[in-house]
């Protein structure tokens, strides 16, 4: 069809200030960009996290792998239709093994076919698309979150998170009741996210405490290893629980519903980039919406490359579900060195550029 090949370019970003979570601490962060004519992709796996990571060595040999068949596939392929069919069988037998590969060659199909849902609004006639997005607070000394957080609301963000569960526990809930005294609940939505830091043994007292707080939910209050408990915690405790990297383990099987079903939690939180793509996204979205619970979309860290096919993505997720919470969308502002985007954040709303 097409002499141009795939090729990868290895990134790695730089963060502007230490990345601090309850789990880790990152400075950078390697990506890798698919390009192949004028579309682009992004794999950005995250070591620790993201079930297809082992060791770079491995991450480059399934890379390479996959990359080679994109080219055969390409090579005998006689128009785009067909290739991006041949291919998105292909990316069918890397979902559960290399999500984060699939994320990278979906969104370079994305680009490639140029073909729009004609419910999809990102591709409208609109100037401009948006999106109502969360402020991010990272785990940072106690001042330094106090002062971010009073900036992301002045800066116009009626809904902000923050990242806890690795300081001083008392030292947190101070900080929140502080920010709640300030901002009455029907003006600021906090959420905040554990990352699983929370012990089995205290996770409910302390949720508790941040009910009372008037606190939006909490997002992966215990480790993936304490799943078994989830649902103990969730029916005693008043505050939404959201899932993030409970998500990262499992498949929206038959089985995993029936897990959802009986855990007692009131939200799902889906990255694309590490789930095994839109089309895994979509299947878990699917299962929340039979379910009754609620999901927002967020980012992995990804470079704007892949916020930007994150983001026309997710409008069109909303607007199909009628989803109006805000989802967990940046900029890539975090990097010194990213890629250049039309991606703008202005009073809670992510926007860009939108072409038809």
């Amino acid at each position: 069809m097409n002499l141009t090949e795939l090729t990868v370019q290895p990134v790695e970003l730089c963060f502007k200030q230490p990345a601090r979570t309850s789990r880790n601490t990152m400075l950078t962060r390697k990506i890798w960009v698919l390009r192949y004519g004028h579309a682009q992709g992004e794999c950005a796996p995250l070591p620790g996290l993201s079930p297809d990571w082992v060791d770079e060595a491995h991450w480059n040999q399934s890379l390479q792998q996959a990359v080679r068949r994109f080219n055969e596939v390409a090579a005998n392929s006689g128009d785009t239709t067909s290739m991006e069919q041949g291919m998105q069988t292909e990316l069918d037998l890397y979902r559960r093994q290399q999500p984060s590969l699939v994320f990278g060659f979906e969104s370079l199909l994305k680009q490639l076919s140029n073909k729009h849902d004609p419910e999809d609004t990102s591709s409208s006639t609109l100037p401009v698309a948006t999106l109502p997005v969360n402020g991010l607070v990272w785990m940072n000394e106690i001042e330094t979150m106090r002062a971010e957080a009073h900036q992301k609301v002045q800066a116009g963000f009626t809904c902000i998170k923050l990242k806890i569960g690795a300081l001083d526990w008392m030292a947190e809930l101070d900080l929140l009741q502080e920010l709640r005294e300030s901002y009455p609940s029907d003006r600021l939505q906090i959420r905040v996210d554990a990352n699983g830091a929370l012990d089995p043994d205290t996770a409910a007292k302390r949720m508790d405490s941040l009910h009372q707080l008037r606190i939006h939910s909490i997002e992966q209050p215990l480790a993936v290893r304490y799943d078994a408990v989830l649902p103990t915690l969730c029916q005693s405790c008043a505050l939404p629980v959201a899932l993030d990297e409970s998500l990262l383990v499992r498949y929206p099987d038959e089985s995993s519903r029936d897990w959802l079903a009986h855990s007692g939690v009131a939200f799902l939180v889906l990255k694309p980039g590490l789930l095994g793509g839109f089309r895994v996204a979509e299947s878990w979205i699917q299962m929340a919406e039979s379910l009754g619970l609620g999901w927002w979309i967020t980012s992995a860290l990804e470079s704007n490359i892949g916020l930007q096919a994150l983001a026309q993505w997710t409008l069109a997720q909303t607007h199909r579900y009628r989803n109006s919470l805000a989802q967990g969308l940046g900029t890539g502002s975090l990097f010194t060195n990213n890629f250049a985007s039309s991606l703008r954040v202005q009073s809670g709303f992510l926007s860009w550029e939108s072409h038809s």
